[in-house]
């Protein structure tokens, strides 16, 4: 990915290109002439290529930079994700009643070893919720819907060591700020 300060100078400089179209199309009215049908089919006609090929260009490099594993990979680690009011039960295993809920809520934080491909399963038991994955730094790194009676996954390889943080990122109510769950990602020689 881009880093910001990249992609700030790179949204100046096109911001500055347009600027200086619409000023370089503003002053050539104020004398009116033709411009003829041809000259103008080629500008059209130049400006379609132009416009393409920044499209296509953009494309081709957001693309190559998805943070999401390619394909559907046989996962390392499953964690699996049950939200309600509010907090994130957090487990290995299953987490199907609501006692096992509050025993996940509750539970030491998950050990991940660092490079591993986890899948999170996640659900809700409530209403729905976001379930948002955070890094030590606080940056997303990937989100995906829980919604009760349906099971989502979502595919993270996690390299980074340190404590990982799940926000709910849907207002589900009064309580919505605290909803959080925590796991940690250990070096791969710590993991028991």
């Amino acid at each position: 990915m881009l880093p910001q300060a990249a992609a700030l100078s790179l949204f100046i400089v096109v911001a500055v290109l347009v600027a200086a179209v619409f000023a370089g199309v503003a002053l050539s009215t104020r004398q009116p002439h033709d411009p003829g049908a041809a000259a103008a089919t080629r500008l059209r006609r130049w400006f379609a290529g132009v416009l393409g090929t920044g499209l296509l260009a953009a494309l081709v490099v957001t693309l190559l930079h998805l943070p999401y594993p390619r394909g559907r990979a046989h996962p390392d680690l499953v964690i699996y994700g049950v939200g309600m009011q509010y907090a994130w039960g957090l487990s290995t295993s299953p987490i199907t009643t609501q006692d096992e809920w509050q025993n996940s809520t509750f539970a030491n934080p998950i050990d991940v070893p660092a490079g591993s491909l986890v899948e999170f399963r996640v659900t809700s038991f409530d209403v729905n919720h976001g379930f948002g994955v955070f890094d030590p730094s606080h940056h997303l790194l990937g989100q995906v819907q829980a919604m009760p009676g349906y099971e989502n996954r979502l595919q993270l390889r996690l390299t980074t060591p340190g404590t990982y943080w799940v926000f709910c990122l849907e207002l589900c109510g009064m309580g919505h700020h605290l909803m959080r769950g925590e796991f940690e990602v250990v070096p791969p020689g710590a993991h028991p």
